[in-house]
């Protein structure tokens, strides 16, 4: 990335995991790709090291991206999220996935930001027939704890949207 890189800015959260990483390359010929995550591990991108669940973290990770990049963003793509494979409870999906992202979108609040994608889960939805197709026309009626979470998240956004 050089000074005079004028690509609009695509900010990735998870940008080292491999659907952000994925991501990243795929845009990154168009877009400056920038990305927010718990380690800045090898990748081209900058990384901003974030934890979601720290008001702290995601204010000061957010004070240096405005730092080196300004306030402009074409596009946030939110993939961070806490996932076991345990199907229990874990005071995680509330931290990180419904309060990470309540946090993150204020903390958006003061720049300019063209776009928000959120990532969720088809598992928010009520469960079809077996060959039944699952889509958007289903209720939301999530069963267990992961999909819970996303679908309160899904609701923050929906409230915090400015």
């Amino acid at each position: 990335m050089t000074e005079s890189d004028h690509r609009p800015i695509v900010l990735i959260t998870g940008v080292t995991g491999n659907l952000g990483r994925s991501l990243g390359e795929g845009l990154a010929k168009d877009y400056r790709i920038v990305g927010l995550d718990r380690k800045a591990d090898d990748t081209d991108f900058t990384v901003f090291e974030i934890d979601l669940a720290s008001d702290a973290a995601v204010d000061l990770a957010l004070h240096n991206f405005r730092d080196m990049f300004g306030s402009r963003i074409a596009s946030v793509i939110h993939l961070v999220a806490y996932f076991d494979f345990t199907g229990e409870d874990n005071p995680l999906y509330q931290s990180v996935n419904v309060e990470g992202t309540q946090r993150l979108l204020r903390a958006l609040q003061g720049f300019d930001v063209e776009q928000f994608i959120y990532a969720s889960t088809m598992l928010v939805h009520a469960p079809c027939r077996p060959g039944g197709r699952i889509d958007e026309q289903l209720p939301i009626e999530p069963r267990w704890a992961y999909p819970k979470s996303k679908a309160t998240a899904e609701a923050v956004i929906r409230a915090e949207h400015k």
